[in-house]
């Protein structure tokens, strides 16, 4: 795990050596070394954090033995052991334990191929010097981060903007597009990013860059949509019993995964430094520390998050429960509401891109306990809401979706109901608590799909979310000349994948999920927080061979309609004590209105003079009622500015710094 940082170089390289300035944007996520590579096209930068080979042997940038290739990487390959095996019966020799240099191993002889066999995280850059090509490559999920910017004589390439930036030949203008997202997904979906010329290497893609022809364009790998069809023939059959999941019952079903998440547990055990675990008292992450615990040979170190006064939220007592019950050490983590007021400015430097995600601070502060504990490896629960049905407007939005092509007169229905006065009789109908359940059921429904703000062409998905609408009416407020001229449906970019047909739906929308909210929000603020105190987040529920088991099984045996993580609860039924697995989903309830109210009253004044309002994103003269009158009104206005107090500080925290 790794800062990495580069410029590759159409004509000879004019521009100095990266220096140990320009590494220094890095140290946070590599506090073990630094190592530049420098020939005519490229230049390599790379922050080192020891996890894998702790020796000199592992330092990068790394030239492979015959000298052609060389890389700067980031990441865990967790398979490294058995593609190492593999490649030596094919006539390949090591010099080192290190994981990199199997990568390296591994492109020399799969080529562009090599990625499929990778199980773990990654963003990488190799070159080869023979035929003057960079092959980069992001891991299927997008657990690690690669940001580059390519004109007609460079592309540059970096882990985080900060870094980036100062690389390139003059500061990019905002991207109003960007913007305009952000403040519905409370981040920047990939690949898009706030700045103009700035792409994220979106997940599951690679690039290859030729400098004789110049051009360079994203290529998928994968997705987890078509993750069933991806599947490798040796774990399409179970190892034991070798039942096919076509044919699998209900009790093998649950083998299957409960062996899965096993699996994955003991491949992100591997490390040559102590590994910890993010523990909440729900069950994704106490099936992570049982499988974990089980297949460690000291006891974990264990950290969990709470509230002063221990309100009905914190969820600490039942951490620890479960924690010492597997004979965990256990390191609790307060946070009063006026350490995050405090913290902000700094925060938001840390998240690198402007993510609204109050959750941050607490997913901050356990990296930072782990960190002061000597722990350099964290295991997370993350993705097992993604993977498992996790969130009820994911299932909602495949059941309407499927309703409506089951029963096309609904749509029509709905059509009659778009103006304004029909979707304000149809919310206060669907929110009404006399009514009878199914009308309110439906009168929701009704709205949904009668709502303008939905694109005809597109699953319904994100106007499901409870959140994801407040913005359309908040924005036409305080917007400004810039954002007058951008297209109604805007938001939709993210989603716009196309209709699917009835079977094809569940898939289509957890691609949605994955590509949104699990990349851009999850993965990325796990990443940055966990980073900047030297701290590697681990994830097995986004092992590959788990995810793609669990969407072949989905093939023949659709789980939508269950209950909530129906299939995680029933597979873990007596390696989990029963009370975690009853617990309803919780997730992260930190005092949020205290929070951001607290934010926007101490930071709310940097918005009157400040870069959104002087790019025309809002309008100077609705800034006073933006900071004072609008955070009153109720939740969704409070979080609308927080989010905008957010993008200006991160405008000054990392780009103009």
């Amino acid at each position: 795990m790794c800062g990495i940082l580069g410029i590759i170089h159409r004509q000879a390289a004019t521009r100095a050596p990266l220096t140990e300035r320009d590494l220094s944007r890095l140290s946070h996520r590599g506090p073990d070394g630094t190592g530049v590579y420098t020939n005519d096209h490229v230049q390599f930068g790379h922050a080192r954090l020891s996890i894998i080979d702790l020796t000199q042997a592992g330092h990068q940038p790394m030239l492979s033995q015959d000298g052609r290739f060389v890389v700067t990487y980031n990441g865990e390959i967790y398979n490294h052991l058995e593609l190492r095996a593999e490649l030596e019966s094919l006539g390949e020799t090591f010099t080192s334990h290190s994981d990199t240099e199997v990568l390296l191993s591994a492109y020399k002889v799969w080529g562009q191929k090599c990625v499929d066999r990778f199980r773990g995280m990654f963003a990488f850059v190799i070159w080869d010097h023979q035929t003057q090509t960079a092959f980069l490559g992001r891991d299927r999920c997008g657990e690690k981060p690669l940001f580059y910017h390519f004109n007609q004589q460079r592309l540059v390439f970096g882990s985080e903007l900060k870094a980036l930036i100062p690389l390139l030949d003059q500061r990019p203008e905002l991207d109003s597009s960007a913007i305009d997202m952000y403040l519905h997904y409370q981040y920047v979906p990939e690949p898009y990013t706030l700045l103009k010329g700035v792409h994220k290497l979106a997940a599951g893609h690679t690039m290859l860059l030729e400098v004789g022809h110049w051009q360079a364009e994203p290529v998928r790998y994968w997705s987890v949509e078509t993750a069933a069809q991806q599947m490798p023939d040796s774990l399409v059959l179970e190892k034991s019993n070798r039942i096919q999941p076509k044919d699998a019952d209900q009790q093998a079903i649950l083998t299957l995964i409960r062996d899965g998440i096993e699996d994955a547990v003991k491949m992100t055990l591997r490390s040559d430094v102590p590994v910890g675990i993010a523990l909440s008292g729900g069950v994704d992450s106490g099936a992570i520390a049982v499988f974990a615990q089980k297949n460690y040979s000291e006891p974990m170190h264990a950290f969990c998050v709470g509230y002063p006064g221990r309100p009905p939220y914190d969820e600490r007592e039942q951490a620890r429960a479960l924690a010492e019950s597997l004979g965990m050490i256990v390191h609790e983590v307060e946070l009063p509401v006026d350490s995050f007021v405090e913290f902000f400015p700094e925060l938001v430097g840390i998240m690198d891109e402007p993510i609204a995600d109050p959750a941050a601070f607490g997913h901050y502060s356990v990296p930072r306990a782990a960190a002061d504990q000597g722990v350099k490896v964290m295991l997370s629960g993350i993705g097992g809401d993604e993977v498992f049905w996790g969130y009820p407007y994911v299932t909602q939005a495949v059941q309407m979706n499927q309703r409506v092509m089951d029963h096309p007169s609904i749509k029509q229905i709905a059509n009659w109901l778009g103006s304004a006065s029909a979707q304000k009789f149809l919310v206060k109908v669907s929110h009404y608590p006399h009514a009878h359940p199914e009308i309110r059921r439906w009168a929701g429904i009704l709205q949904k799909l009668g709502d303008t703000h939905q694109p005809h062409d597109q699953l319904m998905y994100y106007m499901l979310h409870p959140e994801f609408d407040g913005p359309f009416e908040l924005k036409k407020a305080v917007y400004g000349s810039a954002m007058q001229v951008l297209n109604p449906f805007n938001p939709f970019k993210p989603t716009a994948i196309g209709l699917r047909s009835r079977e094809k739906v569940p898939a289509a929308v957890i691609r949605m999920l994955f590509e949104t909210w699990l990349t851009s929000n999850c993965l990325s603020l796990g990443d940055r927080v966990s980073m900047a105190v030297g701290v590697e987040t681990r994830v097995p529920f986004l092992d590959v061979h788990l995810i793609e088991l669990v969407m072949d099984l989905r093939k023949t045996h659709p789980d939508h309609k269950l209950s909530q993580k129906a299939w995680l609860r029933a597979a873990l039924k007596g390696v989990v004590p029963d009370e975690v697995l009853a617990r309803p989903k919780a997730g992260f309830q930190p005092p949020v209105r205290e929070w951001l109210s607290g934010v926007v009253s101490r930071y709310g004044h940097v918005l009157r003079h400040g870069q959104l309002v002087s790019a025309g994103i809002l309008d100077a003269a609705k800034v006073d009622f933006l900071c004072t009158e609008l955070p009153k009104r109720g939740w969704t206005e409070l979080f609308f500015t927080y989010k905008l107090v957010l993008l200006e500080f991160w405008y000054q925290k990392v780009v103009a710094a």
